[in-house]
């Protein structure tokens, strides 16, 4: 099997300590079968350590110490590795923050935008997005149509090429894919799987943009981080200010163009099993526009534009999205049933 990732990857290196918002905080984290078998297997006092501090039951767990991982020590640095080794960590911590999705004979990942390393390497990347290719033993999944899974593959294809194009501005770039995805859906409707091209052009919305609804669409979802919904009531309180508010940037349109493709790299081939593509582009087009509306609102605060702060925010909203199946459900529902979030709204956004 191959196992296929952005180049990008290559560059990535966790930053331990000097993380700003460490993954062993705040989260619960499962312990595969096989590492819960070998944590039993180590004696001496380590191995007594290990055992007060799993979690017996079905699906194993460390036992969180506060909000901290118990094996995550003072300097902010994990016990395990340094005892054991990096090789002996669980399935979810060797593998955070790196994401993978399975098809028949490849499979996919990247590393993804709610680590702040990771989001710093996705949104600085000035090369053309390209992936890269190495051998892997898993096993594939092949429950799904292929002639939809090929159209789909030239799909994103097409979608990652028109949004790295340097012109026209990525607002009508984006508005071009979120055109493309609606007649892609309809072709997959009629059980059509044709491979059929992104048209050239899209004229920018002239729509007055909804910005308050648009923000207070998210207090509907379940707050990750305490401090988010403390931020998102005051960006809605600027809701009317962030409109008056222009970004020239040539260093911020890359950051956004950047992550519109991390989201249709990561989502968009999703639609092989479920038939269903507009919502993840949607997904897209709502997340550029909410990262956008958050560096204008640094731009009021007076905070600069930079990569590490523009990072850092993208990164903020990833983890309030992304990081929960239960709010990805409720944004992909609100692309149907919420007016705030039609495309023309999010367009005009954008």
């Amino acid at each position: 099997m191959i196992m296929k990732m952005p180049s990008y990857c290559k560059n990535f290196r966790c930053i331990a300590s000097k993380c700003k918002d460490n993954c062993c905080i705040g989260w619960e984290i499962s312990i595969d079968p096989s590492s819960a078998e070998y944590y039993k297997s180590v004696s001496g006092e380590f191995g007594k350590a290990l055992e007060r501090n799993i979690s017996c039951g079905d699906e194993p767990s460390f036992i969180l110490q506060g909000e901290r991982c118990p094996f995550l020590n003072k300097e902010n640095l994990c016990d395990i590795i340094i005892t054991l080794g990096e090789d002996k960590l669980c399935q979810i911590c060797r593998d955070h923050p790196r994401y993978f999705e399975w098809f028949a004979d490849i499979k996919e990942g990247g590393i993804g935008l709610s680590c702040e390393e990771a989001a710093r390497i996705i949104l600085g990347n000035k090369e053309t997005f390209s992936t890269y290719e190495t051998d892997c033993d898993d096993a594939g999944c092949d429950d799904y149509e292929d002639s939809l899974y090929e159209m789909l593959t030239f799909a994103r294809d097409e979608i990652i090429s028109t949004l790295e194009n340097s012109s026209p501005p990525l607002k009508e770039r984006i508005g071009a894919v979120v055109n493309y995805a609606f007649e892609v859906q309809s072709l997959i409707d009629n059980y059509q799987f044709d491979k059929t091209p992104v048209k050239a052009q899209y004229p920018a919305e002239k729509t007055a943009p909804d910005i308050r609804s648009f923000l207070e669409s998210f207090s509907n979802l379940e707050p990750i981080d305490n401090n988010w919904q403390k931020y998102l009531q005051n960006i809605i309180d600027s809701s009317e200010s962030l409109n008056e508010i222009s970004i020239d940037n040539n260093k911020v349109d890359l950051y956004l163009k950047n992550i519109a493709v991390y989201f249709i790299w990561r989502y968009f081939l999703k639609g092989v099993y479920d038939e269903e593509i507009i919502s993840k582009v949607m997904l897209m087009a709502i997340s550029v526009a909410m990262i956008k509306l958050m560096y204008k609102k640094a731009l009021l605060s007076g905070e600069a534009l930079a990569l590490e702060n523009c990072s850092l925010l993208a990164k903020n909203y990833s983890k309030e999205t992304e990081y929960s199946e239960e709010n990805l459900e409720k944004i992909y529902n609100m692309v149907y049933d919420n007016p705030a979030f039609r495309k023309e709204n999010i367009l005009s956004i954008i």
